[in-house]
C-alpha cells in the first residue's frame, strides 16, 4: 500500500512539472519583465485602411509564440492583441503572453484576428469587398530569436492577397460615370493560408464579385482585393445605367501577393459602341504598385493593345560550369554566363568563391564565420522601370534566415525578405525583391558579415529584370 502511495506522489510530482514546464510563459507577473509587447509595421503601408496608413482603433491581430520549428505545438496559440490605432499591441486577460523563464521564442502573428482557426490555417475569403480591411489579410514571421529582456517585438506585416484598383472616368458620350458598379466574373474567392509557413493555397469557389466603389470628383475609384493567381481573360464588366461594358484581362495577366496594380479606365460610346480605353498609369505607393499597361475594348471583346510595357530580363547570371574538385576566384574566373561585366572580391582576405559540389552546379559559396561577399557592376538597365531582383539561395544547414546575406544595389540597401531558408540543408529557394530605385547602370553586392553568417550560404541563378 505504501508502495502505491509513494508511486502515486511520484507521478503527481511528474504531471505537475510537465505542467509547469508547458505553461511557463504565463502568469510570471509584471516585475519579472515577462509580459510581451508588440510594435508593428507593415511593408508598403496599408491603403485599405480607412486612416490611410495607419492601423485603425482596435484592430486585433493573431499571434502564436513558438520555439523550434512549424506552430504543430506552440507556446502561446492564436492570442487576441489589439491596437489603440498606433501601431503598439497588446493582449488583455487570458490573451497575454508571457516569454518564458528561460529561452528565445519566435512570433507569428496576422491579421484581422478570427477565432476561425483549424488548428494553424486561416480560412481567407474575398467575396464580400464592402470593407476592404476586414480581407486585407497580413502575416508576420520576422520575430524571432527573442527573450524577456528584448523589450517590445517589433512585428514587420506584408500583405498576402494582390489589390487592384481602377480609377473610372467618362468618355466621349458620357457626361458622367455617377452609379457606377464594376464585377469581376468568375474569379475564386477562398483559400487558406498556413501560419507555420505563410503558404497562401487551394483557391476555389470561383464566383462574381463585386469591387468597392467610392465616388471622387469626376471619377469612381474601383478597389478589389483578390486572391493571387492567373487571371488570364478574366472578363470586368462596368455596369452604368446608359448600359454595360466590357473588358477581357489580357492573356498573361498574373496578379501577385503583396501587389497593387493600377490602370486608368476610360468608359466611352460612340458609333461603334460601347468601349473601354484602359491605360496603366500606376506609381510605387503603398502596395508594390505594378502598372496595368494599356489596351481599348470594345463592346464584344476585341482588344487592341496600346503601349503595354514588357518585362525583360536584363541581367541573368548562372555562374556556368565547374567541375566539383575545383574553387575558382570571383575576379578571376572565366566561366560566368553574362557577359561584358565586372566580378570582383568586396574582402580580399576573406573572399568568397565559385564552386560546385557532385550535386549542385556552380554557385557562389559565403564561408562562415567570415565578412565577405562578391561585386558584379555594370549592368545595363536603360530604359528599364519597375525593377525586380531575384537569386536562388541555399543554407549549408537546415533553416537558416534569409536575411543572413544581405544585397545592396548601387551601394543602397535592400529589405531582404524576412523568413528562414528549406529544412533541408543546401537546397536552393528563390528570394525576390522589388521596389529597386531605377538607374541605367546597375551594380550589385551580395555579402554576409561574420556575426549574422555561421554556417556559410550559397547564391546562384541571379536574376535583375524590369519593364521597357
Amino acid at each position: 500500500m505504501k508502495k502505491n502511495q509513494f508511486l502515486g506522489a511520484a507521478l503527481a510530482l511528474i504531471v505537475l512539472g510537465h505542467s509547469c514546464k508547458s505553461d511557463d510563459y504565463r502568469d510570471l507577473g509584471t516585475n519579472d519583465n515577462a509580459q510581451v509587447q508588440f510594435t508593428s509595421s507593415i511593408v508598403g503601408g496599408v491603403t485599405t485602411r480607412v486612416t490611410g496608413n495607419a492601423w485603425d482603433a482596435d484592430d486585433a491581430i493573431g499571434v502564436f509564440m513558438k520555439q523550434g520549428n512549424g506552430l504543430s505545438n506552440p507556446l502561446a496559440a492564436n492570442k487576441k492583441y489589439s491596437t489603440g490605432g498606433n501601431g503598439n499591441f497588446s493582449g488583455q486577460g487570458a490573451d497575454i503572453i508571457n516569454y518564458p523563464q528561460t529561452g528565445s521564442v519566435d512570433f507569428i502573428a496576422y491579421y484581422p484576428y478570427t477565432t476561425n482557426l483549424e488548428g494553424a490555417i486561416l480560412p481567407v475569403a474575398v467575396e464580400n469587398q464592402s470593407v476592404p480591411a476586414a480581407i486585407d489579410v497580413l502575416y508576420s514571421n520576422n520575430a524571432t530569436a527573442l527573450t524577456k529582456a528584448s523589450g517590445a517585438a517589433n512585428l514587420t506585416f506584408s500583405h498576402k492577397l494582390s489589390k487592384v484598383e481602377l480609377t473610372v472616368k467618362p468618355g466621349n458620350g458620357l457626361t458622367d460615370v455617377n452609379g457606377l458598379q464594376v464585377v469581376y466574373n468568375n474569379v475564386n474567392t477562398a483559400a487558406t493560408l498556413d501560419l507555420a509557413t505563410g503558404i497562401l493555397s487551394g483557391a476555389s469557389a470561383a464566383q462574381d464579385v463585386t469591387a468597392k466603389t467610392t465616388a471622387h470628383t469626376g471619377v469612381q475609384l474601383v478597389e478589389a482585393i483578390l486572391l493571387p493567381g492567373d487571371f488570364s481573360a478574366k472578363e470586368v464588366v462596368f455596369t452604368l445605367a446608359s448600359g454595360t461594358f466590357k473588358w477581357t484581362l489580357p492573356a498573361n495577366t498574373t496578379y501577385e501577393a503583396g501587389k497593387k496594380y493600377t490602370y486608368d479606365i476610360v468608359l466611352l460610346k460612340n458609333d461603334a459602341g460601347h468601349e473601354v480605353a484602359v491605360t496603366g498609369m500606376g506609381t510605387i505607393t503603398d502596395w508594390t504598385t505594378v502598372p496595368g499597361g494599356s489596351v481599348n475594348v470594345d463592346i464584344d471583346g476585341g482588344q487592341t493593345p496600346t503601349n503595354p510595357g514588357k518585362e525583360e530580363t536584363l541581367f541573368f547570371e548562372t555562374f556556368g560550369e565547374l567541375d566539383a574538385s575545383k574553387k575558382e576566384r570571383i575576379g578571376t574566373y572565366t566561366g560566368y554566363s553574362a557577359t561584358g561585366l565586372t566580378y570582383s572580391d568586396l574582402y580580399t582576405a576573406t573572399y568568397a568563391d565559385i564552386r560546385a559540389t557532385s550535386k549542385i552546379n556552380a554557385h557562389v559559396w559565403l564561408p562562415a564565420n567570415k565578412d565577405t561577399g562578391f561585386k558584379i557592376e555594370g549592368i545595363n538597365a536603360t530604359g528599364a522601370t519597375n525593377l525586380k531582383l531575384s537569386y536562388k539561395l541555399a543554407g549549408n544547414a537546415a533553416s537558416l534566415p534569409t536575411a543572413g546575406v544581405k544585397v545592396r544595389v548601387n551601394g543602397i540597401e535592400l529589405a531582404v525578405p524576412t523568413g528562414v531558408l528549406e529544412a533541408e540543408a543546401n537546397t536552393y529557394a528563390t528570394i525576390d525583391i522589388s521596389e529597386i530605385a531605377h538607374s541605367n547602370r546597375i551594380t550589385l553586392e551580395f555579402y554576409s558579415t561574420e556575426t549574422g553568417n555561421t554556417n556559410g550560404y550559397r547564391i546562384d541563378d541571379i536574376k535583375l529584370v524590369g519593364t521597357k
